[in-house]
């Protein structure tokens, strides 16, 4: 079955991932920088799961809770070692309309969690409509090679110029001549270097000596700064 690939806003909204094993550790894992409420619910918490309760990050609630909390639920994860109780949680999720998904039975699954590359604000995900989650993992790791960290860095100096150009007031047309040379240019190589006396010099000569691209490059290149050169991979490796 084909899935519509689609990017959830999942701010401020209950996520209840129930099981506190290494699987659901990954998937609480990938959950975290999303700005949703995490709710697990398990007798016991795998160490990185107990210190995310530690920092207030996610919240451990017995299954007792678990009717209660599925009333309020945006988002379910099933990821307990037992099939059956998972098939269960699923049931229930179904009747009151959430989005559910099943670790390994894609076929129970109303969604289901790809791997994904992320760069800032870059994120491109890879499915294989649970078919085959280590192929989609390999191809995650093919495409780290590719995609570094200057991509996250070139988006968010793109985002700073795109509100900046559209402020001016010009034709729609002119605008889309503008962003099209900045995707086209070597501005992506030059961040990739750190040569940003190059990048101001492109931007320039693309916007012209009046424009204000001095903010805009002291951002991102404080971004830099913070983030490091190392390139991390912050996909969740799993479908």
């Amino acid at each position: 079955m084909p899935y519509f690939p689609i990017f959830l806003d999942l701010s401020d909204h209950n996520v209840i991932v129930v099981g506190g094993g290494e699987v659901a550790e990954r998937k609480v894992k990938s959950l975290v920088a999303y700005g949703c409420q995490i709710y697990v619910v398990t007798p016991h918490l795998a160490p990185h799961l107990r210190q995310l309760v530690a920092k207030g990050k996610i919240h451990h609630v017995s299954h007792e809770s678990l009717d209660r909390l599925l009333d309020d639920a945006f988002m379910v994860i099933a990821a307990t070692d037992d099939a059956k109780v998972n098939s269960q949680i699923a049931s229930q999720a179904k009747e009151r309309g959430i989005l559910v998904n099943l670790v390994d039975k894609p076929e129970e699954c109303t969604f289901i969690m790809p791997s994904i590359v992320k760069r800032g604000d870059l994120q491109i995900a890879i499915s294989t409509a649970g078919k085959s989650p280590a192929l989609a993992k390999k191809i995650r790791k093919q495409m780290d090679g590719i995609f570094g960290q200057e991509y996250g860095l070139f988006l968010e100096l793109l985002g700073l110029l795109r509100t900046q150009i559209l402020a001016q007031g010009q034709a729609s047309s002119k605008n889309k001549t503008i962003f099209r040379q900045l995707v086209d240019s070597n501005l992506l190589e030059l961040i990739k270097k750190g040569n940003w006396e190059g990048v101001s010099a492109t931007l320039t000569s693309i916007l012209g000596e009046d424009f204000p691209i001095e903010d805009a490059v002291e951002q991102v290149f404080r971004s830099q700064e913070l983030r490091g050169s190392g390139i991390r991979d912050q996909g969740s490796g799993e479908e």
